[in-house]
């Protein structure tokens, strides 16, 4: 595993860690899905806290992916795509995470910004506002807000 996705795999660790879903699971189940370039160290099953977290693949247009995923991990996506994600998950409390997603206000919560040294991410707070899932403040505290146009 490269360096540059050991420390995405920390970054995504950290945020699912100080997410809290409506109903907490006994295991979390993350799904990548899309062109992720940076996702090598999410794989197999990992631990976010306390938390088991059964990572799995999925694709992009699984009608279940809302049902089958408490965190949507994805990498390079058309705005069509992203929105079809964002649609999909709408009304299901699913944490949505993005690699390539430079605005931050289509199709995902948190968008991290890879070419960072170290990594950071910036927030869709609306995305998360609708999401069904409750992030703590200090997390919030740490991403970048993207400026909105």
């Amino acid at each position: 595993m490269s360096p540059r996705d050991a420390a995405v795999r920390q970054v995504v660790l950290g945020i699912i860690s100080f997410t809290h879903w409506p109903t907490t699971p006994a295991r979390l189940r993350l799904c990548v899905t899309g062109r992720p370039n940076y996702a090598h160290g999410l794989v197999d099953t990992l631990q976010a806290g306390s938390t088991p977290l059964d990572v799995q693949r999925i694709d992009l247009d699984d009608p279940a992916i809302a049902t089958v995923c408490d965190v949507v991990y994805f990498g390079d996506l058309s705005d069509d795509e992203r929105n079809q994600v964002r649609a999909a998950v709408a009304g299901h409390a699913v944490l949505t995470i993005s690699e390539h997603n430079p605005s931050c206000v289509t199709g995902s919560m948190f968008c991290l910004n890879v070419d960072d040294e170290p990594i950071t991410f910036d927030i869709n707070l609306d995305a998360v506002a609708r999401s069904g899932v409750r992030v703590q403040p200090n997390v919030l505290k740490l991403a970048r807000r993207p400026l909105t146009p």
